[in-house]
């Protein structure tokens, strides 16, 4: 690792240092990162993990205080590894930024997948104080909502699709609008009724790590959800090996049917990718949509 930090973000240098109380010796870009640009650090005290990025568009939202205080829910529920956070805020040139410790990777072994399915059996089997009612946060780069609901359905809908559904604006057509009412109707007898779990709230593949501390998550939209949101997003862009699936089932089988209704948990994530980057999504929402609108209705006339 040669570079310290790309020209835009040399005047953060300092401040990181005066964080660690060491000398940045050298920095080398992570991959991914769609919002924020990630770098590991070499300095004299070890490795670490800077994640650096200038809100656009217009908007000044705060980008790291909430993720960290979704590390923060995670790391204390316990069973899954998690960064610690060194320090977040707002640094020269508009530049926000948050600090991390350094999690060695792991070999992406069989073993892992069985902890990784386990550890996440163990931390939706935890007490959640109900659904919602956690501070608002970040899905990506757009606000996300958590308000108290009574139960899943309806934080589902007025925390999540709803929210997506009033930014999304002309892009939806008046058929998709149709549709989507159609769901809200169904939706309570739709979804099992489970008691909340913490949930990740964006557990796609690229935010979960194997690391030599055990299998890792990264990057949450934490919240008081059902838990079936997570498994859906393990599942919308691929690359989670089925052993994890296996694993957790083992430990805390979901209700019958989970597998199918991840196109309607999905909505929310989908919605969100039409609202970030574009039209290209829309064909896979609706998708999505049509697939949510076919399940069955085996629960009942609400939670």
């Amino acid at each position: 690792m040669n570079t310290v930090l790309p020209d835009a973000l040399r005047p953060l240098t300092p401040l990181i240092e005066a964080h660690l109380g060491a000398a940045v010796q050298g920095g080398a870009r992570l991959h991914g990162g769609d919002i924020s640009a990630a770098y590991r650090l070499r300095t004299t005290r070890g490795e670490f993990v800077l994640k650096a990025a200038r809100p656009t568009g217009g908007t000044h939202l705060p980008l790291y205080a909430p993720e960290a205080e979704g590390l923060a829910l995670l790391r204390a529920a316990g069973p899954l590894a998690v960064p610690d956070v060194i320090a977040f805020g707002e640094g020269p040139g508009g530049w926000q930024y948050l600090l991390l410790s350094y999690l060695p990777p792991a070999d992406d072994t069989p073993a892992l997948h069985g902890a990784l399915g386990r550890g996440l059996a163990a931390l939706h089997a935890r007490p959640a104080p109900g659904f919602g009612g956690t501070p608002d946060n970040l899905f990506g780069s757009l606000p996300q909502q958590n308000l108290a609901a009574g139960s899943a359905a309806e934080f589902f809908w007025h925390s999540r699709l709803r929210p997506q559904l009033e930014r999304a604006g002309a892009a939806l057509g008046a058929a998709d609008r149709a549709r989507f009412a159609e769901l809200r109707e169904r939706l309570p007898r739709l979804i099992p009724p489970e008691p909340p779990s913490l949930v990740h709230g964006d557990l796609w593949h690229g935010n979960l790590l194997f690391t030599v501390r055990g299998p890792a998550l990264i990057d949450p939209a934490a919240a008081f959800s059902h838990r079936e949101v997570d498994l859906a997003a393990m599942r919308l862009f691929g690359g989670v090996p089925g052993q994890v699936f296996a694993a957790y089932a083992g430990a805390l089988p979901p209700a019958e049917g989970w597998e199918d209704r991840a196109a309607l948990w999905n909505l929310y994530p989908l919605l969100a990718h039409v609202n970030m980057f574009g039209t290209g999504y829309l064909a896979r929402t609706r998708e999505a949509l049509e697939a949510a609108l076919r399940l069955p209705e085996r629960w009942g006339a609400g939670e």
